[in-house]
């Protein structure tokens, strides 16, 4: 049970840090389309792929943490993670 927790607690902690960053990425990319519209025919993205890579590495690394050193089943892992993903968005929401 102190590893489900854990395991919860590690994506709770981590994305409304996650969130943050890469709203900050969005945005930012963002100003560069709109200063880009006027010179080129608008190639840029508008997700930055270091968003998309750390939303991997954040999952990735959950299942990483619970599977292998906290020794939790692919379904406890699982659960833990929506678990952690609930809370994360609670506190991140509680502190925007």
């Amino acid at each position: 049970m102190l590893s489900f927790i854990l395991s919860a607690l590690y994506t709770a902690l981590l994305l409304p840090f996650y969130l943050r960053w890469s709203r900050q990425q969005a945005e930012a990319q963002i100003d560069k389309m709109q200063e880009s519209v006027f010179n080129t025919p608008g190639a840029a993205t508008p997700l930055p792929p270091a968003v998309i890579v750390g939303g991997v590495a954040l999952v990735g690394s959950h299942f990483l943490f619970g599977r292998v050193v906290l020794g939790l089943k692919g379904w406890q892992a699982l659960l833990s993670w929506l678990f952690g993903l609930i809370a994360g968005l609670v506190i991140f929401i509680a502190r925007f």
